[in-house]
């Protein structure tokens, strides 16, 4: 299969802000992997891995190092005024926190309308029914346009949030410790809406995640992070399976059987 992100020899650094020494911390260290199209790819580590870090690298939130990141062959820091206008329809991001993701003061009308208006030169009556066939795909209905964020439960606003990432039509989805925030049930819906809209919307998906049972159930491909690097990555099957390191082997003990 054809990769539609590449990721080479990427390292991340964070400046001491707490003085002014020269010191910084390696969030993402010398990090290699690939995502084909159509597959569902997912990181998992212990919490300050660098699994985010890498994330927001590829959606431009933080500037890397050195290396570089790839999208559809082109490297994404050395793109054409056009291409840098394109590229965030092209990857959108939902959080962990749908609550505070969400702006408290704007109706999800206007939270779902704002992505088009800021990236597109759609007519209203487009925009409206581009947010009318996503709220349908994420299993909400029209009468949550005049809501508030608080008027909803964690699901709803996650759902929410899944909208709000869809109304560009993104090619790629990443999806950054989405259900860690929701209860058992709840999370358990979410996953099968993502597999669903992964079906629907012939969408390719970086899954952030430290749930290795929800990772089991979802994703294809596995890479396994530890102190900014990818030790281990295989198919699913294997890396459950079949560990090679230790640290893998370690992860997968802690994980709660269900």
């Amino acid at each position: 299969m054809d990769n539609l992100l590449e990721v080479k020899n990427l390292t991340v650094e964070y400046k001491n802000i707490k003085n002014d020494s020269a010191v910084s911390l390696t969030a993402v260290d010398d990090v290699t992997f690939h995502i084909e199209k159509g597959e569902i790819y997912a990181l998992a580590g212990e919490s300050g891995c660098g699994k985010s870090t890498l994330s927001k690298a590829i959606t431009k939130l933080v500037k890397p190092k050195t290396g570089e990141i790839l999208f559809e062959n082109k490297n994404i820091y050395k793109q054409s005024p056009a291409q840098k206008k394109e590229y965030p329809a092209k990857v959108q991001m939902v959080f962990q926190n749908p609550y505070s993701s969400l702006s408290p003061k704007m109706k999800i009308g206007d939270i779902l309308q704002e992505p088009l208006d800021i990236n597109t030169k759609y007519s209203k009556n487009r925009k409206s029914a581009i947010i009318k066939n996503v709220l349908q795909d994420v299993g909400l209905s029209e009468s949550c346009l005049k809501l508030y964020p608080h008027e909803f439960s964690g699901g709803q606003r996650q759902r929410i949030a899944i909208a709000r990432a869809l109304v560009l039509n993104p090619k790629l989805l990443i999806a950054d410790e989405p259900v860690s925030a929701l209860d058992a049930s709840i999370q358990a819906q979410i996953i099968n809406l993502l597999k669903e809209l992964k079906k629907q919307r012939d969408l390719t998906i970086l899954f952030i995640s430290h749930d290795l049972n929800v990772i089991r159930y979802l994703a294809d491909r596995i890479g396994i992070m530890y102190k900014g690097k990818i030790i281990e990555e295989n198919i699913t099957s294997s890396i459950f399976n079949f560990p090679h390191e230790e640290y893998t082997k370690n992860l997968l003990n802690s994980a709660p059987s269900l």
